[in-house]
């Protein structure tokens, strides 16, 4: 799509300030028009109005958006915050807001959008037609000469740029299908309050807009309105469209009723689109908030059952030798599985010693056994085998004393091991019983020790525990 314009701003005959902006940018968006009036109608509605128009061509130059019609949305939305800002922070800014149109042209079309009572129309096929529809205003607002007071301030619009922390512009539903020859009017109220469309549907023509757009300003100010006068005429010389044929003969009652009724229509379709961005973006707080609630009511079960949950114990059920079920001691604190494992050590200790003697004495008899004949046999060999048989049984002989003095050293050691004894002092909760299981020796050992006839024992005793 391409287009050529042309734009201009007037300060009016009224005002030493002119308080409207405008500009276009290629984004990556697409072409921007804006135009702007701010208010009061001196320099903090100037800054307002500059603020604004610079704020949305910059937001679009930002990134690329998937859905244009969510870009737009927060365009505005990003300019309304800069005046928003500037109108609370800074003194003299208070009050100040603006009204603003937009104009973007895409190659799939064009798509409009606008606050307050800056306006956008679209001539095609020798008809104008206006997209937008005033908030606040009457459709059709000329200043008679005599009946305005101009020295009141200017009625505030209940929807316009930095009035509110947020705001809902009005914006197309889908894009406008153009074609060459077709012509776009962004202006803002200095134009449309005295003009009306009869008027900019005859002075405006596709190959004539530079020429056109200077006679609409001198024609705004020569009705002396004490408005700023700004505008931007926008031609498509290449459109998305082939090039529409124009009825010769049309009636204009039949023409002016179906503008207004396609004028209608672009208002509604307008006022459905912003209803489904609001509509949308409630849904998606509300899922938001579901998801929230249900993660932290899933975090406070957990929570119960981590703190309140009962861990499985089966420590009070403890095996005796026989492989029985027996209850636990709960006098004795010191009860439990591993004292139980401390006292089946021993045992195993002696059943391994026991099983080395035996495996030893058998060694010792197979030995003897081999050398009892090879005594008679030697008695017929040679002088040299007589000498090897001889030595034989003095290297058996030795090893048979080795043995022999190695198992009287265990056995001292055994006697030596239990004629030793332990010294253990009593405390809470021991028992002559459990005193014997802990140490590996019998209860009837420890009362012979310690010349105990009962089972009573006091805290702080010392007792001899025989190993």
């Amino acid at each position: 799509m391409k287009v050529s314009y042309c734009s201009k701003t007037d300060v009016g005959l009224k005002h030493p300030i002119n308080s409207d902006a405008l500009g276009d940018k290629k984004t990556k968006n697409g072409h921007v028009f804006v135009v702007a009036d701010g208010s009061p109608v001196d320099a903090n509605g100037s800054f307002a109005s500059r603020l604004a128009v610079q704020s949305i061509l910059d937001y679009f130059e930002k990134e690329v958006f998937d859905n244009i019609f969510i870009g737009i949305n927060h365009a505005f939305q990003f300019a309304n915050e800069q005046v928003y800002r500037a109108s609370i922070l800074e003194e003299g800014l208070k009050g100040v807001f603006a009204s603003v149109a937009l104009v973007l042209f895409r190659e799939e079309g064009v798509y409009h959008a606008h606050i307050g009572n800056s306006r956008v129309y679209l001539k095609s096929e020798g008809k104008l037609q206006r997209l937008t529809v005033d908030h606040g205003f009457l459709d059709v607002q000329l200043y008679p000469s005599n009946d305005v007071d101009y020295s009141k301030p200017p009625v505030k619009l209940p929807k316009a740029l930095g009035n509110t922390p947020s705001i809902s512009p009005t914006i197309c539903n889908s894009a406008v299908n153009v074609a060459a020859g077709d012509v776009f009017i962004v202006c803002t109220n200095g134009i449309t309050k005295v003009l009306d469309d009869n008027y900019l549907n005859n002075k405006v023509e596709y190959a004539t807009i530079n020429s056109n757009i200077l006679e609409l300003v001198d024609a705004a100010k020569g009705k002396s309105v004490p408005e700023n006068v700004t505008l931007q005429l926008i031609s498509v010389t290449e459109g998305n469209i082939q090039k529409r044929v124009v009825a010769t003969t049309t009636n204009s009652t039949s023409a002016s009723a179906s503008a207004k009724e396609r004028v209608s229509s672009i208002v509604n379709e307008s006022t459905a689109t912003q209803e489904q961005i609001n509509f949308f973006n409630k849904i998606s707080l509300d899922r938001k908030k579901t998801i929230k609630i249900g993660a932290g009511i899933i975090a406070v079960f957990l929570l119960i059952w981590f703190v309140f949950r009962q861990p499985h114990d089966d420590t009070d059920k403890v095996l005796d030798d026989a492989g029985e079920v027996i209850a636990k001691d709960t006098t004795n604190q010191h009860q439990d599985l591993e004292e139980l494992m401390e006292y089946e050590k021993p045992k195993k200790a002696e059943k391994e010693e026991e099983e080395e003697e035996e495996t030893e004495e058998d060694v010792v008899e197979e030995e003897t056994s081999e050398v009892e004949p090879a005594d008679v046999t030697a008695v017929d060999e040679t002088s040299t085998t007589k000498e090897e048989v001889s030595t034989t049984p003095k290297k058996e002989e030795k090893k048979k004393e080795e043995k022999k003095s190695e198992k009287d050293s265990k056995k001292e050691d055994k006697k030596e091991k239990s004629g030793k004894t332990k010294s253990h002092t009593v405390k809470s909760g021991d028992t002559i019983n459990a005193l014997a299981i802990k140490y590996g020796v019998k209860a009837e050992a420890i009362r012979k020790a310690n010349n105990i006839s009962d089972d009573k024992i006091e805290i702080g005793q010392e007792l001899k525990i025989p190993q």
